[in-house]
């Protein structure tokens, strides 16, 4: 028996393969698979690209997708899996989701995952299964890549607003790969900079940091993530309960600090919650 673990969002996918004594089989990256932010097209190709690495084919599929918690995201997820592997029965979740089973299993506990977007998965001290935020690019997904990255491009636009342009406004053009940070608006509108483009303009102010804006920015992201946590907290109902977090932001050195709280390691990766789950679902 052959179990695969997908975990997929707007920066990478990742595939983990076991047999049925949890022995790691092949473990391989592709591209990022969030159709609402690179386009159906990007996410299939990335997700196709993915099972095409694998060493072997599963025959159990368990996979966690960014999009996935709407009903047509999970529709079209289902299908494509179908599709590229009819041999195999699929569960389809949400990308959170499995993080949450990797991260704290089903105890009483809170998962911050703050990565291209923001959401914090708890369980509350019935482990119902709860969520704050992750509420996407344009609505919320405060303190997350998205987030830090159009922060600084607004940054850098208002330095030319103030005729006040400087090197934070010139390194951010260059990373997005524009002549001046004045092209940004047309293109996003022609499609050359979209969710995964501004996302990744973190590791940029990071490299900044502590220089403003740099600092302002971070400081607020981790302000914003903070506040999902004690939310979280306050839901779940349990005095000192597990908190843990994943993605490149939350488990950024700089965001930690600034977010100030006690993290414990999270007990697996996200596709070994999906990996973890396919099992518990088929009773293997």
């Amino acid at each position: 028996m052959r179990y695969l673990g997908m975990d997929g969002g707007g920066s990478k996918t990742a595939l983990l393969l076991v047999d049925e004594h949890d022995n790691e089989i092949c473990h391989v990256q592709s591209g990022p698979s969030n159709y609402l932010s690179v386009g159906a097209d990007a996410a299939k190709a990335a997700i196709a690209q993915g099972i095409s690495q694998l060493s072997e084919r599963p025959n159990i599929v368990c996979a966690g997708f960014a999009g996935a918690g709407r009903a047509d995201g999970k529709t079209f997820y289902k299908e494509l899996l179908h599709a590229l592997i009819p041999e195999a029965q699929v569960i389809v979740e949400s990308d959170a989701f499995i993080a949450s089973i990797g991260a704290i299993g089903v105890d009483p506990g809170v998962l911050l995952i703050a990565g291209t977007g923001s959401i914090v998965i708890g369980r509350d001290k019935d482990r119902a299964i709860f969520r704050i935020g992750g509420w996407g690019p344009h609505f919320g997904d405060e303190g997350s890549g998205f987030w830090i990255g159009r922060e600084a491009i607004r940054a850098a636009l208002h330095s030319l607003d103030v005729q006040a342009p400087g090197d934070f406004g010139r390194r951010i053009a260059m990373k997005l790969g524009l002549k001046s940070i004045s092209e940004i608006a047309g293109a996003w509108a022609a499609g050359k900079a979209g969710v995964p483009e501004v996302a990744g303009l973190f590791p940029e102010v990071a490299a900044l940091y502590p220089t403003e804006p740099a600092k302002q920015i971070l400081t607020d992201a981790a302000f914003h993530l903070r506040s999902l946590v004690g939310i979280a907290l306050k839901r779940a109902g349990v005095d000192n309960c597990r908190k843990t977090r994943s993605g490149s932001i939350a488990s950024h050195p700089i965001l930690e600090e600034l977010i100030g709280l006690e993290f414990e390691e999270p007990h697996h990766s996200p596709e070994w919650g999906a990996v973890i789950w396919a099992r518990q679902h088929f009773h293997g």
